[in-house]
């Protein structure tokens, strides 16, 4: 069946169209761009929305119902029918109720769908007039069976919508199905010349060719694009000073004298594996002040229970939950309007999925958020030598930072890109570090690119935002957002507004026993006849005229002996209940078990433990040397700045000139 475009829209129902849409949605007025997007689709124009996040590009998707159609005017002649397809389950269930709110009869029709079967027959018959659907679904045989060799909805189906568009193309993550890139199949059924609105923020060129030619789309498509840089979020990427396992540098995400949780920026932290999300979860809770409560933070990942996925997600658009350690199964397109930092610990596969999170942070341009990279030195080590593998290292200093000097890697346009021979993913890390499937298998045209931005994302010394505006070709693109005067740039521009202050984490308390010196004969004995004693006065105090219950019954003679072998088991209260076996001194009997701590902790300050002494003094100075480092670098630091502040005063008074300082501007 054919496709009818409208040749001439009738200027009455563009007015219609408009003023339902502004009225149904609460918008004063259509975007330029959305309205050339909207009436390209009535005229079967396919066309190419790269907007940015909060562009209101779905707005565009909904238009070409209601130029035909209306929820006051809803009859068989005048419903129409859109196909959607999103990788996003749980984000096309709140477009479809956001529809039917407004008045718009929609369907999610996924595996997930009740009477899946009957759901495909109603829509096959036009019954809704908005199909979010999956893209399995999408090209599977009932799907093909009951709705696409519907003739009802062959004649009343005026489009197709793809929305994240760069899903057709991700490569080796469970992020977007792998059906995406059968797309094609799907088009092919539909009638003929139908037109595609397909969308995406994320759309690098490279990626934009091989896009369309997996999608079989004519090069005769309107293109409208913007960048989709965000001037509102401060980047700065981070080297670790701590061990990886202790998250340690994550704790200056806690602010001094906090007075409660609203005052923690709402934080989402992106990871490569499930075991680290549980794991920051744990340093996250055993670390915040005791104004923030422990189920402020919770980790995600797509192995908890699906209602407890949900139950994460209202809690962060909420606000409950302060801090959300995640893999990528919190995924692109879900909407929390209120995140004010996005943190990745460790750099992602792609530098695209790096931009896809950081953009994650704040949706409205008036607010002030932060993207925060953290990298291993051996991981920084080997992003600068990847630089020089390529050329672009021979002089680091000035190099390394200056991607828009990357050779660009073009695909012949047609061309595919064989991207599932480069890599594997390991089922364990989701959203994990990629591996080599052969040690021989070239890396493709878009994956070449992405390595090497992504590389010079971390090492450059110049603005951070410079990678990002050359890999989306963001200066050739007309601009969205305006430019926040005065807003954090990146630590590259602004070194000031992003210090850090070091950290130094005291380990906790041991809850098994360590191995500690073997004490000596005289301490043991004095133990012993130091307990011996107790339990006696304790039978005097607390069983008075009475001779059933005798000390040995109280304080065995087994316990005595083994507390006074181990001594380094009753040095608190938890590591003695949990070592000796005594069930007077249980946390059901703790006065007791508290009392032999309290008594042996006296003997031990009399007979100090030399070795113990020893190692513990090592490990202090270790710690205090470590943070005096520290401080004394931040001093040279600043010390460096004041000096470089008075040169180049001197140098501009005592030369009449100019002096350039800063990146971008002339002081």
């Amino acid at each position: 069946m054919l496709f009818c475009p409208v040749t001439n829209p009738d200027p009455a129902c563009v007015q219609r169209a408009n003023e339902c849409l502004c009225h149904l949605w609460n918008v004063l007025n259509l975007r330029p761009h959305q309205e050339q997007a909207s009436i390209n689709m009535i005229k079967g124009v396919s066309t190419l929305l790269d907007f940015p996040t909060s562009g209101s590009k779905t707005l565009t998707f909904w238009w070409p119902l209601l130029y035909h159609w209306a929820p006051n005017d809803d009859t068989e002649e005048t419903r129409k029918n859109l196909l959607v397809i999103s990788p996003l389950v749980a984000l096309m269930g709140e477009q479809a109720n956001d529809l039917i709110q407004r008045g718009i009869p929609a369907i999610v029709l996924t595996s997930e769908t009740p009477n899946l079967e009957q759901a495909l027959k109603d829509f096959g018959l036009n019954k809704s007039c908005v199909a979010f659907v999956s893209p399995e679904m999408a090209i599977g045989k009932s799907f093909h069976q009951h709705v696409l060799k519907s003739e009802v909805f062959q004649a009343n189906n005026i489009g197709l919508v793809i929305d994240e568009l760069h899903a057709v193309d991700e490569w080796g993550t469970e992020d977007f199905q792998v059906a995406y890139s059968e797309l094609a199949t799907l088009i092919k059924c539909l009638p003929t010349g139908v037109p595609l609105m397909m969308a995406s923020a994320t759309l690098p060129p490279i990626l934009r060719t091989s896009v369309i030619y997996k999608l079989g789309v004519s090069t005769n498509y309107d293109h409208l694009a913007f960048s989709n840089t965000k001037p509102n979020i401060g980047l700065s990427v981070r080297i670790l000073q701590h061990k990886l396992g202790s998250y340690a540098d994550l704790l200056p995400l806690f602010l001094e004298n906090t007075a409660g949780a609203a005052e923690f920026p709402q934080t989402l932290i992106y990871v490569n594996s499930r075991k680290e999300a549980e794991e920051i979860q744990d340093s996250l809770q055993h670390h915040c002040p005791e104004a923030i409560p422990v189920v402020a933070f919770e980790f995600y990942h797509r192995y908890i229970a699906e209602s407890q996925k949900v139950h994460i997600q209202e809690n962060i658009r909420d606000g409950t939950l302060r801090g959300v350690p995640t893999t990528d199964a919190l995924r692109v397109g879900i909407n929390f309007s209120h995140i004010k930092c996005v943190v990745l610990w460790r750099e992602p596969r792609t530098f695209l999925s790096l931009i896809q999170k950081a953009r994650r942070c704040v949706h409205m341009m008036s607010d002030r958020g932060e993207g925060i990279l953290f990298v291993t030195r051996a991981s920084y080590a080997q992003h600068l030598a990847n630089l020089e593998a390529e050329g672009e290292g021979s002089d680091a200093e000035s190099n390394t930072g200056e991607p828009d000097d990357a050779p660009e890697v073009q695909a012949a346009e047609g061309e595919q890109m064989d991207r599932e021979a480069a890599v594997k993913v390991a089922d364990e890390d989701e959203g994990g570090e990629s591996v080599p499937v052969d040690k021989c298998s070239a890396l493709s045209a878009f994956e070449a690119q992405d390595r090497l931005f992504l590389s010079c994302f971390i090492v450059t010394s110049q603005c951070h935002r410079k990678p990002w505006s050359t890999y989306f070709k963001n200066d050739k693109k007309k601009p969205f957002f305006k430019l926040i005067p005065g807003a954090p740039c990146c630590d590259n521009c602004n070194p000031d507004l992003f210090e850090v202050d070091a950290v130094a984490v005291v380990p906790p308390a041991r809850k098994r026993p360590g191995r500690g010196s073997k004490p000596t004969a005289e301490l043991t004995t004095a133990v012993t006849d130091q307990l011996d004693l107790w339990r006696s006065v304790k039978i005097s105090r607390d069983f008075p005229r009475q001779s059933i219950i005798i000390g040995k019954l109280i304080l065995p003679n087994k316990v005595i002996e083994k507390s006074s072998e181990w001594l380094q088991a009753v040095t608190t209260p938890d590591i003695f209940f949990s070592s000796i076996e005594w069930k007077w001194g249980t946390h059901d009997n703790c006065k007791y078990g508290n009392e032999v701590v309290t008594v042996i902790g006296d003997i031990l300050q009399d007979h100090p433990d030399a070795e113990q002494d020893k190692r513990d003094a090592a490990q202090r100075e270790k710690v205090f040397l470590e943070l005096t480092a520290k401080a004394n670098k931040q001093l040279h630091e600043k010390h460096k700045a004041i000096f470089q502040e008075c040169w180049d005063a001197v140098y501009n008074i005592t030369t009449e000139k100019m002096v350039s300082r800063g990146r971008g501007a002339t002081k």
